[in-house]
């Protein structure tokens, strides 16, 4: 029995997974909104944010949250809806001073060339964006894989080359795609755990 109206609200979803759930429904003889519903509660009884801001943003030392909330105006900047791996990797170049970004610069990456390539490759948003931004999967992956160097590596909190590092091995962003192309060796950066900075953030 489908409980009433009162105890239900409406849940818009992209077209290819509504068309999954209608194979579903049709192929067990069920109802749309039962298979969704099924199918959230089992997910949900399961779920473990990779990153989460209440638990992990007081791990980051100043410089980082900085880092984070340039990446923040660069997707407000491109009118972009979400913030990307790609809006994370221009926020590590903005900070001029950080580790990360003295890292890329020695190696020949610089912020305008990076934006350049993300506005071939990804574009301007349409509209400008007034709402509170949403963290992609990938970005938020990335960041707890800084969260996760910091502790293999025994450092005290996450500084910019650990956001850099946690890029680095999500490897499938944007971000890593554009230091690919711009010759920065992904591999070897994991290997290397930035020892050719001196300090740290």
């Amino acid at each position: 029995m489908m409980p009433s109206s009162k105890f239900r609200r409406r849940l818009e979803v992209p077209q290819y997974l509504y068309e999954q759930l209608q194979r579903i429904a049709v192929n067990e003889s069920r109802t749309i909104a039962s298979v969704a519903g099924e199918l959230l509660f089992s997910a949900l009884q399961d779920y473990r944010p990779s990153w989460s801001p209440r638990d992990h943003l007081p791990l980051l030392n100043d410089r980082a949250r900085h880092v984070l909330e340039l990446a923040t105006e660069e997707a407000h900047r491109w009118g972009h809806s979400y913030v990307g791996t790609e809006h994370l990797l221009l926020g590590l170049l903005a900070d001029r001073e950080g580790a990360a970004a003295r890292y890329l610069h020695d190696r020949g990456v610089q912020l305008d060339e990076v934006r350049k390539t993300v506005e071939r490759h990804i574009g301007r948003g349409q509209t400008p964006v007034s709402q509170e931004l949403e963290w992609v999967p990938r970005a938020r992956r990335a960041l707890a894989l800084a969260v996760d160097e910091v502790r293999r590596l025994g450092h005290g909190r996450v500084g910019t080359e650990h956001i850099l590092l946690g890029l680095a091995r999500e490897g499938q962003g944007v971000a890593a795609g554009i230091l690919d192309r711009l010759g920065i060796d992904l591999e070897q950066l994991q290997q290397r755990k930035l020892t050719a900075l001196s300090q740290l953030d």
